[in-house]
């Protein structure tokens, strides 16, 4: 017998307490509401509302414990191990594409054990640590009056909580540590990751849209770093990635052009980061018109460097494909 996942439904753990349970179920009843929609396309409406239902039908049964019990002796009976799915957060995506073969929803062989999931942590450190491993994402996303687009990876609403704390207390941090540079690379990098997750899986969706001003504010925040650490090429980069992102996301050019001549400076300095090349080139390519062949150009640099076969020498050798079809 098959049944719904009402756990993924909520985007929550299945050992989820009935706070994260109720946080989770506002934040989607929120995100769904048809009001939001009003005027837009009948179907996208219509979308909103199935959804909506089946938001309100999975928090009827997880927020009553009796029916909860109920239910998740029936999941249990219902699926075998190999389709339990894996709720730990996935690999850190660090300001990087993801490989296209990447697989967002992995399962387990056997359900975790309650000491199996990372407990909370209690000092800066610790979670500016963790917050490498978390990644958010949306749950089925649409563009603005646009057919549906196939369903992000899933992150656990505690989760996607945990990491909007991360970011608040980082924030915090590098204000109290104000000449810290660290500490502003620590907070930059997690808004770069909050956002660039996203803008990998889902770039035309409503959702990017509206993420698209994080990326100034990672940009704000290296620009920190660089004004106590002028020689950082990494974070030079970082804020060329971030401006570029979002002048590409928000159709403003001047953003763009900012971006390109932080990243070339930063490739002067550090030639061989693959990295920074791969976001040079994807630079290059969001220039109007596109200079597409020095992008291409830039990628070929990446699949000479890195090792065969390794990820980023895939994306590189992807993107170069896309560009000449």
């Amino acid at each position: 017998m098959v049944i719904q996942d009402y756990y993924e439904i909520l985007q929550v753990s299945p050992d989820a307490d009935s706070d994260t349970i109720s946080a989770a179920y506002r934040r989607l009843r929120d995100q769904y509401d048809p009001e939001k929609l009003r005027g837009a396309a009948k179907e996208l409406v219509e979308l909103a509302q199935q959804r909506l239902a089946v938001i309100e039908e999975a928090h009827a049964i997880l927020s009553d414990p009796q029916k909860r019990a109920q239910y998740d002796a029936q999941r249990l009976a219902a699926s075998p191990a190999e389709e339990v799915l894996d709720y730990r957060p996935l690999p850190p995506a660090q300001r990087a594409e993801r490989p296209r073969n990447f697989n967002p929803r992995p399962k387990l062989a056997q359900p975790l054990s309650t000491d199996q999931i990372a407990g909370p942590t209690v000092t800066v450190i610790a979670i500016l640590a963790v917050a490498l491993t978390a990644v958010i994402s949306g749950l089925i996303i649409t563009g603005g009056g646009r057919a549906p687009i196939a369903a992000a990876p899933t992150a656990t609403a505690s989760m996607m909580d945990a990491l909007e704390t991360m970011i608040a207390r980082a924030r915090e941090f590098a204000e109290q540590n104000e000449n810290d540079a660290q500490a502003w690379v620590d907070y930059a990098n997690l808004l770069y990751d909050s956002v660039q997750i996203v803008r990998e899986q889902a770039p035309d969706s409503l959702l990017y849209q509206q993420r698209l001003p994080r990326w100034i504010e990672a940009a704000k925040a290296y620009e920190r770093v660089l004004e106590l650490d002028p020689e950082n090429a990494v974070a030079r980069g970082d804020l060329g990635a971030s401006r570029c992102f979002y002048g590409a996301g928000s159709g403003d050019q001047t953003f763009v052009i900012e971006g390109l001549k932080d990243l070339e400076a930063a490739v002067a300095a550090r030639p061989e980061d693959t990295r920074l090349l791969l976001n040079l080139g994807l630079c290059l390519s969001s220039v109007q018109p596109p200079r597409t062949e020095e992008a291409i150009e830039v990628w070929k640099r990446i699949v000479a460097l890195a090792p065969s076969g390794s990820p980023i020498a895939v994306e590189a050798q992807r993107l170069i494909d896309q560009a000449r079809k």
